[in-house]
């Protein structure tokens, strides 16, 4: 494995939106996919794959092993999403965290070429860089932008029952670790990554184990952890277990104002999940939640309320 040269770029990263910007060709449009971000070095005949917290996560996808091969001799850094897709070719959020069936690696920047780091460069140039590598096979792809017609891919987007849609500035650097509003996404659904600060037993079949999940994101101003309120469906039995298990007990709440929840079992606030919702109520409490899986590539002190 490649892993001597030291650390990777951290991932440039999108502001959420509810629509996207149309302002002719000054913008580029991708799919949102539905994965795990990674940063993936290759050198010589080695490859690094480094995951959104900057953990090696190389062994976990030797699905990967071609890549280099796929490049010849190029020493390359790139940014994309690993993805499992389902029948149909939609990324199934299910299946890449339980890894049912092999990942693909959707390449859309390239950060380093032979020792230039190309972050610099304006994204259109970065990403004339990227097709000519000509990533094209089963584990790895380039999917297609479109510049200048954002509906076009949002109609895309609803038709083949993707995420969402991602807007980028034509003309933008690469930002390592950054958000930055000139990269936009614009998901088609209500979805939330949350930090679990808590947990509730359950009761009649459920008794024994978790009943619900107490979630909270963290205030954009002064970076406190705020309550949003509980989950408790989306679950197996498995899951509902397992996740118990991972969970780090403390004596009281992590949330900035603690909820009155009776019987209430409170956590260290470190595991971060996704759940999609109806809508936000004026409190900031969630609407009919359902969990939809646990996001161990994000950070907690990153998750915040999105648009």
């Amino acid at each position: 494995m490649a892993g001597q040269s030291g650390p990777l770029p951290a991932p440039m990263l999108a502001v959420p939106d509810d629509h996207l910007p149309d302002d002719g060709d000054r913008w580029a449009y991708e799919m949102k996919w539905d994965g795990y971000r990674a940063i993936v070095e290759v050198a010589g005949d080695r490859r690094r794959v480094v995951s959104r917290r900057g953990n090696d996560v190389t062994a976990k996808y030797p699905e990967l092993a071609g890549l280099p091969g796929a490049l010849g001799s190029l020493d390359v850094v790139l940014d994309g999403e690993l993805v499992v897709l389902d029948e149909q070719g939609v990324p199934s959020f299910q299946a890449i965290q339980e890894h049912l069936g092999a990942v693909v690696l959707m390449c859309f920047d390239v950060l380093r070429v032979d020792g230039r780091d190309v972050m610099a460069l304006p994204w259109r140039e970065r990403r004339e860089v990227l097709e000519r590598l000509g990533l094209a096979g089963d584990r790895w792809q380039t999917p297609p932008v479109v510049i200048g017609n954002g509906a076009r891919m949002w109609d895309a987007a609803e038709r083949l029952g993707m995420e969402g849609v991602v807007a980028k500035r034509v003309d933008s650097p690469y930002r390592p670790g950054r958000r930055s509003s000139e990269w936009r996404k614009v998901r088609r659904f209500v979805r939330q990554e949350l930090v679990v600060g808590g947990w509730l037993p359950g009761e009649g079949r459920l008794a024994g184990t978790m009943g619900a999940l107490l979630v909270g994101c963290h205030d954009g101003e002064d970076g406190t952890l705020r309550y949003a309120g509980r989950v408790g469906t989306g679950f197996d039995d498995a899951k509902r277990r397992s996740l118990v298990a991972g969970f780090v007990p403390r004596d009281t709440s992590p949330f900035e104002a603690t909820p009155r929840v009776k019987d209430a079992v409170w956590v260290e606030p470190e595991v971060v999940v996704e759940v999609k919702f109806t809508e936000w109520t004026r409190k900031g409490i969630l609407r009919q939640p359902v969990f939809l899986g646990v996001r161990d590539d994000k950070d907690p002190r990153d998750v915040v309320r999105e648009t």
